[in-house]
């Protein structure tokens, strides 16, 4: 399931409405335009289309999904400079990076910590986050306490979404991700 364009929209809305309602999962009061503008003006950013679209007409985070996660209100949800560039456009495990400890703090800084905001903390160190800025803008990617990762399949906030409502906690995110040796060691040879 690719990140889904625009005009597919109205389809997938309807097809997550249903999926919540049969899952009896208790969503978040919709916000209005006006409340979506004062957090973006707020923070220096617009939001993606996919997740605007979602907070006005499905709900703004929800109390419980599955095994005691939470999709986070975006009042409550923690940010990271979503007006700056998110920079990574592949995985970066900094676990196994072999560059001096400084170096890699600041460009995790740089790179990492910035453009996103946190839509499920799962515990461990381990999220997932929107993505707000970059070449990567709108797409959700998994964030540990090693490294991080787009969804595979890449995904936008609806498709993520779905897949979460479809299989709950035995959604393989990563299921199609295709290892490739270059792009793991991208950053250890700079």
């Amino acid at each position: 399931m690719p990140v889904y364009k625009p005009e597919d929209y109205k389809k997938v809305l309807e097809r997550i409405q249903k999926k919540t309602a049969a899952l009896h999962i208790n969503m978040g009061q919709c916000l209005t335009e006006e409340e979506i503008a004062d957090f973006e003006n707020c923070h220096k950013v617009k939001l993606p289309q996919a997740y605007r679209i979602f907070l006005k007409n499905i709900g703004n985070g929800c109390s419980r999904m599955f095994e005691g996660c939470r999709l986070n209100a975006l009042e409550n949800s923690p940010c990271q400079e979503l007006s700056k560039p998110f920079l990574l456009e592949k995985f970066w495990l900094w676990e196994d990076d072999d560059r001096e400890y400084e170096i890699i703090e600041a460009e995790m800084e740089e790179k990492v910590y910035r453009g996103n905001i946190e839509l499920i903390n799962l515990g461990c160190g381990m999220s997932y986050r929107l993505i707000t800025t970059g070449k990567c803008q709108g797409e959700v990617w998994n964030f540990t306490d090693v490294g991080v990762q787009p969804c595979c399949e890449r995904q936008d906030f609806f498709g993520w979404f779905e897949l979460w409502l479809d299989h709950q906690d035995n959604t393989d995110y990563f299921k199609d991700y295709v290892y490739d040796e270059a792009d793991y060691h991208q950053y250890s040879e700079q």
